[in-house]
């Protein structure tokens, strides 16, 4: 059955949504499950080989160990998100159970000092585990608590909601400060704001071009339906000229029909873009705000 539920696990596509809740909940499954397997593990090398002490412990360790990392590497051709962050979170389901089962082993000869240590081991296992978790609730909160203030980096959770590509980025003192790389259109994304934008008129971004040359800044704005294409979603450029700090102001009644072919869902607004524009001349960007008004 063991087998059966973990197979499914590495080959069906689990319909999580693509969320930063939804990536959490699907990563918080690698380390039960890895929990489990390993004392599945534990009972058959005990019970079928008949394996005891530190073998029984350390073929178990070496087997589940090297499981996580079969897993993750059976999963580039089905095209599944493989990472070595998943197999740190199956390791910790395995020296979970280690631990586990080394302090309520009876047959094994452990000491009061080596029953302390595998305590020790399932506190930091768990605060390991329940950390992203953490992580994740309060950046729920703290994005909705500021609302209709979508990121004034004030505070370090707000990384939680941009990623960047093609850029090198520091948040301090109320800025972040953005340096492009040469990539194609270099830029930030800020992922999910609260979705529902439709009490609003305004779109409110502070910005500055700290470098002595022009910035053409590329801003798009997207829903959760968006084709993907440059003709579904909102599309502008502002020329910000050197040394210039400004508000940038858009009306939502222009994202909302911005789409050739149908309306802005303003219910369900997924991520706002900043980037530079191909061969724009400055850098760097500092972003101090992104409101709605």
């Amino acid at each position: 059955m063991f087998v059966l539920v973990a197979a499914l696990l590495l080959f069906v596509q689990l319909p999580i949504p693509p969320t930063y809740a939804g990536r959490t909940i699907e990563n918080a499954g690698h380390t039960p499950l890895f929990l489990v397997g390993t004392l599945f593990v534990l009972a058959i090398l005990r019970h079928d080989f008949r394996l005891e002490g530190l073998r029984l412990y350390a073929l178990a360790a070496v087997l589940c160990t090297a499981a996580g990392i079969a897993s993750e590497a059976i999963q580039e051709p089905f095209r599944r998100d493989a990472s070595w962050e998943d197999v740190l979170a199956d390791s910790v389901g395995v020296l979970l159970a280690l631990a586990l089962h080394a302090f309520f082993d009876r047959r094994t000869a452990f000491r009061g000092a080596t029953r302390a240590a595998a305590l020790l081991i399932v506190g930091g296992c768990v605060t390991a585990y329940l950390a992203p978790v953490v992580t994740m609730v309060r950046a729920y909160v703290h994005r909705n608590a500021q609302f209709p203030v979508i990121a004034d980096f004030r505070a370090s959770i707000d990384s939680a909601w941009f990623v960047g590509y093609g850029t090198r980025r520091a948040m301090q003192d109320g800025v972040l400060d953005v340096e492009f790389e040469d990539a194609p259109f270099p830029g930030v994304s800020f992922h999910e704001p609260v979705p529902d934008w439709r009490p609003y008129k305004t779109l409110l971004i502070e910005v500055e071009n700290p470098d002595e040359v022009p910035l053409n800044l590329g801003l798009r704005v997207h829903d959760i339906g968006h084709g993907r294409t440059f003709a579904d979603r909102f599309n502008r450029t502002f020329k910000l000229a050197p040394g210039e700090r400004r508000t940038l102001e858009v009306t939502l009644d222009d994202v909302q029909h911005a789409p050739r072919n149908r309306l802005m869902n303003m219910t369900q607004i997924s991520d706002v873009t900043l980037f530079r524009g191909r061969n724009s001349g400055s850098h760097h960007l500092r972003l101090y705000s992104i409101r709605l008004q």
